[in-house]
């Protein structure tokens, strides 16, 4: 079975630091602007693409109706607003 461990903030800026021969100080800055930039963009309900990457893109989910479990009833499920995310040609995995 394939087994993997997820990549954390901290370990990104290290490598960021690494590959852009930054400060570990400047790769943070460099990663917060980042993404403080992609999240406030999608606040606003905007799209974002990095060529090759992927895209970051706010979905409007409707109101429905739903199940609710533990009383068996239906109920109203709101309209909300969801981040997707859509690999670029260079995250594709074969």
């Amino acid at each position: 079975m394939f087994k993997y461990k997820p990549m954390n903030k901290s370990e990104l800026i290290k490598e960021v630091a690494l590959k852009g021969q930054l400060s570990f100080n400047e790769a943070t800055n460099a990663v917060d602007a980042i993404m403080e930039t992609i999240a406030e963009t999608m606040h606003k309900g905007e799209s974002v693409t990095l060529v090759g990457f992927g895209s970051f893109v706010v979905q409007e989910r409707k109101a429905r109706n739903g199940h609710n479990p533990a009383t068996g009833g239906s109920m109203l499920i709101p309209a909300k607003r969801q981040v997707k995310f859509r690999p670029g040609s260079k995250m594709k995995l074969e």
